[in-house]
């Protein structure tokens, strides 16, 4: 071990995470967010990152993770969770897409607001050009 690892201010930090509630709504940032707190917090091993994110859960989605908390697979234990999870609360492609093309209206947002959220939820697979089209149909014509 290394003495940057032993030293009190390293093993302070890895224990300091500080864990977001879960975010049904778009697990995908709420995992990148958790990623974040892993890496600043030196956390690499799967496990560790496993009990911090159960200790995030509510009891809905520990009812749909229980079978892996109360049996961690040996290999991954952290990536099965995070799977299960995505599977059962992101949105599907088409989820997205329909949402982006039907779904998302200015109401009292700025426009711009509404550019950045919709470039979010379209990621990289939508065109720009298509992307413009959707967004210039969702102002108002005194815009």
């Amino acid at each position: 071990m290394s003495e940057e690892e032993s030293s009190p201010a390293a093993y302070i930090a890895r224990i300091s995470v500080k864990v977001p509630p879960f975010w049904r709504a778009n697990p995908e940032i709420w995992f990148s967010q958790m990623e974040s707190q892993f890496v600043l917090a030196g956390i690499t091993m799967e496990i560790t990152k496993f009990h911090h994110m159960v200790s995030a859960l509510q009891p809905e989605e520990l009812g749909i993770v229980g079978d892996i908390i109360l049996n961690p697979p040996v290999v991954k234990p952290y990536t099965a969770l995070r799977t299960r999870l995505c599977s059962q609360y992101a949105e599907t492609e088409e989820q997205r897409l329909r949402g982006l093309i039907s779904g998302m209206q200015l109401g009292d947002r700025k426009p711009s607001r509404l550019l950045l959220e919709m470039r979010s939820k379209a990621g990289s697979r939508i065109s720009e050009e298509m992307l413009k089209s959707l967004f210039i149909q969702r102002l108002p014509t005194h815009v």
